[in-house]
Parts: structure tokens; C-alpha cells; sequence
């Protein structure tokens, strides 16, 4: 007999709340498994089901969403949940389609805002702004919103994006996310001491964020800060040591500061985790390029190329080397 039988159903969640609290994911799951085993409801499958995704059960997740679908297909989060869990196995137009069902249900901000940053995956940029400017002006005090435009627009129009990520802390002061993207707004525009501020907020507020001190780094560095820099860099390889990101990024650092062997060592790094990934090919290729090696140059420029035909800062400077 399951140590859970003896519980009435009430009980079962109460365990199951204080399981999910204390981050006994494994456990809580278990406990939600024996609810929806008694009672066909459709809040319960989706709690189940959330906890499901969070463990990779994909097929436990999809089974539980559907079955909430099937209770009560009038209610919107049943396919957002489905659409978040589509995104998380790649079904991008399958998840666009889940979206939508519940925006016609009904319109809120969440879902625009998850339809939104879906948009951007599917190369829809102009749709994806739409969606979420429409959040925004359905609710002004959901912050996701704001956060997600500021960063799909943060290069064409970064004082715009600037904006919308100050509004994001000033309805949420503890948002990391905002305050490390408005650091990097700021240092864009060249207002260092304020991206500073931002910067060291957002790393206060969420020391295990990786981005924060590649932004950190970078700042620092130009300010002049080298040895400041270094240890940013170096924290964000710590934090992680499986992203091949913080080592082009420190790579660049120290490849400007002239310790071309160090650099190099950790370009080489970068290949071992992902030898595919596109700036880390671009950045080593021009490194190659200004170090005298045009033909081992070119190969990696030309890798570039054979995924992403339009990249222009490839075809440039592999026409600098023709």
C-alpha cells in the first residue's frame, strides 16, 4: 500500500504544496500522481503536469494537459501549459497553435507575452513586438511584458528599450533579469556608472546568473578596470563551466589585452563544448585571421556560412581575406 492511500485528497495536496516548497520535486510528483488517480479534475492534471515538465516527463506532462483539456475546455491555461511544454520539445508551431486557443478564450497578458517570445523563434519579429506591445496595453503593471519587448528591440532602438526596462524595476524593484538588461542599455549608450549600478543589482539580487558578469566583465573593462574585468569573466566560467559563451567572451577580453596563448586556450575550450556555435566560430575565426592563419580563417568563416547564408559579418570578412 502506498503511503499516500491512507491520505484523504485534501490532505494529499497539503503534503504535496509543502513537498513542492521545500523543492522535493521527485516526491511532490508522486503525491500529485496519487490525486489525479483519485479525482478527474482539471486544475489537479495541470499541477501534475507542470510537475511533470519540470522533471522532463514529457509524455506524463502531455497526457495530464490534455486530460485538463478534456475536463474543461473552456479554461486558457490548460494550453498554455501545452504550448510551454511544445517549446520545450521543439513543436514550435504546435505551441503557436496551443497559444492561440487560449488567446481566443480569452485574451490575457501572460499568454501575449508568451506568444510573443514564441514569435522570435519562429522569425516573426514584427508580430512578436505586436503581441507583446497588445500585453502591455491589455494589463500596463505586468512586467514580463516590458522585459521581453526591451529585449527583442534593445538594438534597433535601445533608449526605447532603456524605457520599458526601467518601468520593469520600477514595478518590480527585485527583478534581476531587468536591472542586469538595463545595465547593458546603459553601457551601450555610454552611461557606465549607471549600467555599473544596474549591473551589480542584478548580480545582488542573483548571484548564480552567468550573463550578468559577462555584462560585468565587459563594462568593466570599458572603464578601464582590467583587472576587475578578469575576475568577471573568470566568476562567469565558474558559475558555468558548460556554456561555451563565457569562454569566447573572456577569450575576446584577453585576446584585446594582447595574451593571444591564454586566448586561444580558451577558444579551444569553447570547441569542446560546442563547435557549431556561431559567434564562437566568428570570434575565432578573425582571431585567426589577425593572428596570420587565413586558411584555418576561412574554415571556420565558412562554417558560419553554411548555416546562416546571411550572416554578414562572416561574408565580410571573408571577403577581406579573398
Amino acid at each position: 500500500m502506498s503511503k499516500y492511500e491512507k491520505l484523504t485528497t485534501s490532505q494529499l495536496i497539503e503534503k504535496a504544496d509543502q513537498l513542492e516548497e521545500a523543492g522535493a520535486i521527485n516526491e511532490a510528483f508522486k503525491c500529485w500522481e496519487a490525486i489525479i488517480k483519485r479525482e478527474s479534475d482539471a486544475v489537479y492534471f495541470c499541477r501534475f503536469g507542470q510537475l511533470a515538465m519540470e522533471l522532463e516527463k514529457w509524455s506524463a506532462a502531455e497526457d495530464a494537459f490534455l486530460s485538463a483539456v478534456t475536463l474543461a475546455p473552456t479554461l486558457y491555461n490548460p494550453f498554455n501549459l501545452l504550448g510551454l511544454l511544445h517549446i520545450k520539445r521543439g513543436n514550435l508551431e504546435t505551441a503557436y497553435t496551443c497559444f492561440k486557443e487560449s488567446l481566443r478564450i480569452k485574451e490575457r497578458a501572460p499568454t501575449l507575452t508568451f506568444l510573443g517570445n514564441l514569435l522570435v523563434k519562429l522569425n516573426k519579429k514584427e508580430e512578436a513586438i505586436d503581441s507583446l506591445r497588445k500585453a502591455i496595453n491589455l494589463d500596463p503593471d505586468y512586467v514580463e511584458a516590458y522585459y521581453n519587448l526591451a529585449t527583442i528591440i534593445l538594438d534597433e532602438s535601445p533608449l526605447e528599450a532603456m524605457a520599458l526596462l526601467q518601468k520593469a524595476t520600477a514595478l518590480d524593484p527585485n527583478y534581476a533579469l531587468a536591472h542586469r538588461e538595463l545595465g547593458w542599455c546603459f553601457r551601450t549608450l555610454g552611461q557606465l556608472p549607471e549600467g555599473l549600478h544596474h549591473l551589480y543589482k542584478a548580480i545582488e539580487l542573483d548571484g548564480s546568473d552567468w550573463w550578468s558578469y559577462i555584462y560585468l566583465g565587459n563594462t568593466l573593462w570599458t572603464t578601464g578596470d582590467l583587472s576587475s574585468a578578469d575576475a568577471a569573466f573568470q566568476k562567469a566560467i565558474k558559475l558555468s563551466p558548460n556554456e561555451c559563451t563565457v569562454y569566447w567572451c573572456y577569450a575576446l577580453f584577453l585576446e584585446y589585452e594582447k595574451r593571444t596563448g591564454e586566448a586561444e586556450e580558451l577558444y579551444q575550450r569553447g570547441f569542446e563544448l560546442n563547435p557549431d556555435d556561431t559567434m564562437l566560430n566568428l570570434r575565432f575565426g578573425l582571431f585567426l585571421k589577425e593572428t596570420g592563419r587565413p586558411e584555418r580563417a576561412k574554415a571556420h568563416l565558412e562554417r558560419i556560412l553554411g548555416s546562416d547564408p546571411t550572416n554578414n559579418r562572416a561574408k565580410q570578412a571573408l571577403a577581406d581575406l579573398s
